[in-house]
């Protein structure tokens, strides 16, 4: 068991945050895609659920296998996300971007 040193520990806000494209901007018949963005400092809790907004950051891979034996089965398995550097929120919600 791992005990908690809160002296010797900084704390930093964090938020991860799923990003979907627009209905209006999907082909139809297609699923709209999605990503992770992760938040962190100041950039937390700018955006909630069902905001449209415009986000910068750093494109990065995120690892998934272990490590080992295991991992040098599966080959190069990882995922992507983007950590935020900038969040622009246009609407507060999905229903106000439709009536504009």
């Amino acid at each position: 068991r791992l005990p908690g040193k809160t002296r010797g520990s900084k704390f930093t806000k964090f938020q991860e945050l799923k990003l979907q494209e627009l209905p209006s901007q999907v082909p139809m018949g297609h699923v709209p895609r999605s990503m992770t963005v992760h938040c962190r400092g100041e950039l937390t809790r700018v955006a909630t659920p069902g905001d449209v907004v415009t986000i910068d950051g750093v494109f990065l891979p995120q690892r998934v296998a272990e490590s080992g034996y295991r991992a040098t089965k599966a080959g190069l398995i990882s995922t992507t996300f983007l950590e935020a550097q900038n969040v622009v929120v246009h609407k507060k919600s999905y229903d106000d971007a439709t009536s504009s």
